[in-house]
């Protein structure tokens, strides 16, 4: 981890960017003792759970200050534990959402059902993008992404190809292309047209902006003492964005079982996923 000065959240962005975060969910365990407990995907129709995510998501962020954003930038997170605790929570809750789903695909009792475990996990994906909840989204489809995941072409051949269509079209507006444009287009009109009670953006890409704009824009205009207006101004209204976004009211259905369900669910390991995915489909080897 870099002690400079803009180590901590360089340090920060590397966990939310790579989503491969050595973070220990609450628990975690190996293939050979992890059994399904309860069946999301039989249970709980996707439009439901999406809105579970919305909850949770809206919970975490509201327990972050601007304040604790901008405190961190130019400091080293790891030296000063306990500074930045929620914003590590929700780090943590990212990886484990994304862990939680490729657990979920990968779980052994699933057998020959598993592709209708993938074909749910796709649609939550686009509900939640649907409902304003751009941070669940990209977590969903992170789970969707994992390399024990994508190396499936025997599983991935049975899913639905309208619903790979949408997730394409998805990950295209979630993708990285002219810095997130679509993206950033769609979370404008999430917000100014009102479509919905809440918006929750892309929280790694949020954390972006305030760096760039703290940490690369001069606070004094560059040979003078007069200060540099315009990077307040950009400062202010990211703080304003922020508070939009906290003040946002969920208004879709809450079930509190759902939710916690969530939070406390057993995933596998990384080590535990790549067996599973191996258990699945044998590795292609060239004679």
């Amino acid at each position: 981890v870099s002690t400079q000065s803009t180590g901590g959240c360089e340090r920060l962005i590397r966990m939310l960017d790579n989503r491969l975060l050595d973070v220990k969910a609450k628990k975690k365990v190996p293939v050979s003792n992890y059994t399904q407990e309860i069946s999301f995907t039989r249970d709980v129709k996707p439009e439901l759970l999406a809105a579970q995510l919305t909850h949770i998501e809206l919970d975490f962020l509201n327990n972050i200050s601007f304040g604790e954003v901008i405190s961190m930038l130019g400091k080293d997170v790891s030296s000063e534990k306990g500074s930045w605790k929620n914003v590590e929570n929700y780090v943590k809750w990212f990886n484990h959402l994304s862990t939680f789903i490729t657990t979920e695909i990968l779980s052994p009792d699933l057998g020959s059902s598993r592709y209708l475990t993938m074909e749910y996990y796709m649609d939550v994906a686009v509900i939640c993008f649907q409902q304003g909840n751009f941070n669940s989204a990209m977590g969903v489809l992170a789970g969707l992404n994992q390399s024990s995941i994508t190396r499936l072409h025997k599983l991935r051949d049975r899913v639905d190809k309208s619903k790979v269509d949408h997730l394409q079209a998805l990950e295209d507006r979630m993708g990285l292309c002219g810095n997130f444009k679509e993206y950033r287009l769609d979370l404008r009109r999430a917000v100014t047209e009102h479509k919905h009670t809440c918006v929750i953006p892309i929280f790694s890409i949020l954390v972006k902006d305030v760096h760039t704009i703290s940490e690369v824009k001069k606070t004094k205009v560059e040979n003078t003492d007069l200060i540099n207006f315009e990077k307040c101004w950009e400062l202010a209204r990211q703080f304003e964005e922020f508070r939009q976004y906290q003040a946002g009211v969920c208004d879709l259905q809450s079930d509190g079982n759902i939710q916690a369900d969530i939070l406390t669910a057993d995933v596998l390991t990384e080590d535990g996923m790549f067996f599973a995915s191996y258990n699945i489909e044998e590795p292609v080897t060239e004679n």
